[in-house]
C-alpha cells in the first residue's frame, strides 16, 4: 500500500482533481464529514472560507491510499481502518474530510481502485482557529503504511521492507567475475565460435557467419586474427575455437591485411547496435502510439457522454427548478387569496347592521370603521409583499445555485479538454477537443457499424 499526501490550497482545483469522471471509469464519494454542503466545490469552498479567518495558506490536507493490486481487494472495513490508522499518525483525528474512490483502468486493462481523503487542516484552539502542524508527514505516512499492512495482513512494497534486507536485483560485486570475464558468456562464445568454425570450411563464410551471431573478425594490432563482439569488447580468435591453433585459424582465413582493423570492427558494431535499439524502440514506440490512441478514443467516448449526461442533468434541474418556484408561488397566491377573504368575511360578520347601522352612519362611525379597514388591508398587503419578496430572493438563490453548478460543469469540460489536448499533443494531434471528440465519436459509430453487418 502506498501512501502520497500533501498539505494544499485551491478549494476549486481540488475539487475537480477528486472528481475527474473522464481519467476513470467511476467515481464515488463515500463520505462527507464536517460540512454542511451536499457537494465537494461547496463544502470544500466552506473549509476554505473557515480557513481564510486564520493565516494558513493551505487549508487542506490532500493523501492518496494506493494498495497492491496484485493483492486481495480491500474491504470497507478495511479502508475505514486504514483511514482511522492515518488520521491518528498525522493527528486528524475528527476533523473534517471526504472520502473518494476512484477506479481506474491500468496499462494491463484492469481496474485499480484507489482512495482519496482530504482533510480540513483548521481546528478550534479555545477562542481561536488554527491549522494544524503535519512536519515529517512523510515519515508519518510510512509508519502507517507499516502498521496498515501488519494489521491487514498485505505484502510490504520493496520501498518498505527493513534495510538489512537486500533487494535480489542488486548487483553482489563478490560474484562479479569482472567485464568481458563472465564465466558463462565465455562458455557461450567459444561454443558458438567453435561450431561456426566446424560447419563453415571457408573464411568467407566463417566471417558471414560470425558476423550473424553478432561477432566480427577483424585484424589485431598484436595479434592476426580477433573478433570484437557487440559490445566492442576484443577476443583472441584462435583462443575462442575448441582445439585449433593460430597457425590453422591464420591458413583458413588468409591474408591479415584484408580485414577490418578493430576500430572499423567497433565502430562497425556500434551501427548495428544503434540500428538495431532504434528498431526496437520504434516497434516500441508503435505499441506506445497504440495504447495512447486506444486511451484518447476511450477519453473521447466518456467525454462526449459526460457531456451529455451533464447537459441533460442540467436541463432537469433546470426544468425542476422552474416547475418547483411555478407551484410556489400559486400556493403563496393561493394561501395569500384565502388569508384575504377570511379576513374581508370576518370583518363583513363584525360590521354593525340593522338600526344600529343606521346610528353608526349618522354619527360617523362608519367612516372611522372604514379608514381603519383600509389601513388593515395596506398593512396586509405589505405583509404580502414581503412575503413575495422573501420567496423571490429564496428563488433567486435557487438559480444562483443552479448557475453555480453549471459553472462547475462547464470548469469540468475545460479540464477534461486539456486532457484530451494534453493527450492529442503526445500523438502530434493539433485538433480542437470538441472537434476531436466529434471524430473519434464518429468514427466509433461507424467501426460498430461495420462489425454488425459483418
Amino acid at each position: 500500500m502506498i501512501l502520497k499526501g500533501s498539505a494544499r490550497g485551491g478549494a476549486l482545483d481540488l475539487a475537480l482533481h477528486v472528481s475527474n469522471a473522464l481519467e476513470n471509469e467511476a467515481v464515488t464519494i463515500a463520505e462527507m464529514r464536517g460540512m454542511v454542503a451536499d457537494d465537494l466545490y461547496e463544502g470544500f469552498q466552506e473549509w476554505a472560507l473557515i480557513a481564510a479567518q486564520t493565516n494558513a495558506e493551505k487549508a487542506f490536507y490532500s493523501l492518496s491510499i494506493n494498495p497492491d493490486p496484485t493483492q486481495r481487494d480491500l474491504s470497507e472495513a478495511d479502508w475505514k481502518n486504514a483511514i482511522r490508522v492515518i488520521e491518528e499518525r498525522l493527528g486528524l483525528t475528527d476533523q473534517p474530510h471526504a472520502v473518494i474512490f476512484h477506479e481506474k483502468t491500468g496499462e494491463d486493462g484492469n481496474l485499480r481502485k484507489h482512495c482519496h481523503v482530504v482533510w480540513s487542516r483548521i481546528r478550534r484552539d479555545g477562542d481561536q482557529l488554527k491549522a494544524i502542524h503535519l512536519g515529517h508527514d512523510y515519515y508519518k505516512l510510512k509508519s502507517a503504511a507499516l502498521e496498515i499492512a501488519k494489521d491487514l495482513k498485505l505484502d510490504l512494497p520493496p520501498g518498505l521492507t527493513t534495510p538489512e534486507k537486500k533487494s535480489e536485483t542488486n548487483f553482489d560485486h563478490a560474484k562479479s567475475h569482472g567485464k568481458n570475464r563472465d564465466v558463462e558468456t565465455l562458455r557461450q562464445r567459444k561454443e558458438t565460435l567453435s561450431r561456426l568454425w566446424v560447419e563453415h570450411d571457408t573464411s568467407e563464410a566463417f566471417c558471414e557467419a560470425a558476423e550473424a551471431d553478432g561477432y566480427i573478425v577483424a585484424r589485431g594490432e598484436r595479434r592476426a586474427f580477433v573478433v570484437v563482439d557487440r559490445s566492442g569488447e576484443i577476443h583472441s580468435l584462435p583462443r575462442q575455437i575448441h582445439g585449433v591453433k593460430t597457425k590453422e585459424v591464420k591458413e583458413r582465413l588468409g591474408d591479415a591485411s584484408t580485414y577490418p582493423s578493430v576500430e572499423g570492427a567497433k565502430a562497425k558494431q556500434k551501427a548495428l547496435l544503434y540500428a538495431e535499439e532504434k528498431e526496437t524502440a520504434k516497434r516500441s514506440d508503435l505499441s506506445r502510439e497504440q495504447r495512447l490512441y486506444q486511451k484518447l478514443r476511450r477519453f473521447a467516448r466518456r467525454a462526449d457522454g459526460l457531456m451529455q449526461q451533464r447537459q441533460r442533468q442540467i436541463q432537469k434541474l433546470t426544468r425542476d427548478l422552474h416547475e418547483r418556484h411555478e407551484s410556489e408561488q400559486k400556493e403563496q397566491t393561493r394561501k395569500q387569496r384565502a388569508k384575504t377573504v377570511r379576513e374581508l368575511k370576518s370583518r363583513y360578520q363584525k360590521k354593525p347592521k340593522g338600526f344600529l347601522k343606521t346610528v353608526c352612519d349618522k354619527i360617523g362611525v362608519s367612516k372611522i370603521l372604514n379608514w381603519l379597514d383600509s389601513q388593515e388591508d395596506k398593512k396586509r398587503e405589505l405583509r404580502f409583499a414581503d412575503e413575495r419578496n422573501r420567496q423571490s430572493v429564496y428563488h433567486d438563490l435557487d438559480q444562483k445555485r443552479l448557475e453555480r453548478k453549471a459553472q462547475r460543469f462547464e470548469q469540468q469540460r475545460k479540464r477534461e479538454a486539456r486532457s484530451i489536448r494534453k493527450l492529442a499533443a503526445q500523438l502530434h494531434i493539433k485538433k480542437d477537443p470538441l472537434a476531436l471528440v466529434a471524430e473519434l465519436k464518429g468514427l466509433q459509430k461507424s467501426e460498430t457499424r461495420a462489425m454488425r453487418l459483418t
